[in-house]
């Protein structure tokens, strides 16, 4: 199985979209702590910038941050799938490319939540393995999830390609030196992405990925 092929998608932005449920447990924490709501743009902006200090920018230091992320994770473990939804196209897509590839979810999002949230839109079956950053300890743009994944199913790194939709995803895919493949349609931006997709793409991504991959 030499020559097998992995894709890693970004979840958040890239197969979801799941920012009105994260900005309401967040609001929920700065209720508790006395500070103003945060709008849903400016927490999708902050979240997706690679060197922000989210704890502070988020709860300003009110409460220790191991305080303040319980609190969250027990509001977010049931918002998680109250507000979310699935792209336009993934499912279609992800039923396509099952067939000739491996996929696979690389999120900053906890594993547990990664997982609860794809199971309730049915797409987790899709995917060999959903590693959040909590699984590996280690957030993108840090490589070393795509390091363990490609490590756990034999993947050469030429045989591997990163799907996001943020500059931390773009820096991940450099630091582990994959290709690295933009959506237009998600949370963020990219400086020098090796390819975008956008949605009028998605009918044709078989043929994008076998030119990516060189193939015929």
């Amino acid at each position: 199985m030499k020559n097998r092929k992995m894709i890693i998608f970004d979840m958040d932005g890239t197969l979801l979209d799941s920012s009105t449920s994260i900005t309401k447990s967040i609001n929920f924490v700065r209720k508790n702590l006395k500070l103003p709501p945060l709008e849903v743009k400016q927490v999708v902006k902050l979240i997706n910038e690679p060197d922000n200090n989210l704890p502070k920018l988020f709860y300003e230091d009110k409460k220790p941050y191991r305080e303040c992320r319980s609190i969250f994770e027990k509001h977010y473990y049931k918002q998680c799938i109250q507000d979310m939804q699935i792209h336009e196209g993934i499912e279609e897509i992800l039923k396509e490319l099952d067939k000739d590839y491996m996929l696979s979810v690389a999120t900053n999002a906890y594993g547990q939540f990664a997982r609860r949230m794809l199971k309730h839109l049915k797409i987790h079956d899709f995917f060999v393995d959903i590693i959040g950053s909590d699984d590996i300890n280690a957030r993108k743009p840090e490589p070393n999830v795509i390091f363990y994944l490609l490590k756990k199913y034999n993947i050469e790194k030429n045989n591997a390609l990163l799907i996001g939709d943020s500059l931390k995803d773009e820096e991940c895919a450099k630091n582990a030196d994959i290709k690295y493949i933009f959506v237009d349609w998600g949370f963020g931006e990219s400086r020098e992405p090796d390819h975008i997709l956008s949605k009028k793409d998605l009918p044709f991504i078989k043929q994008h990925l076998k030119n990516i991959y060189n193939t015929p």
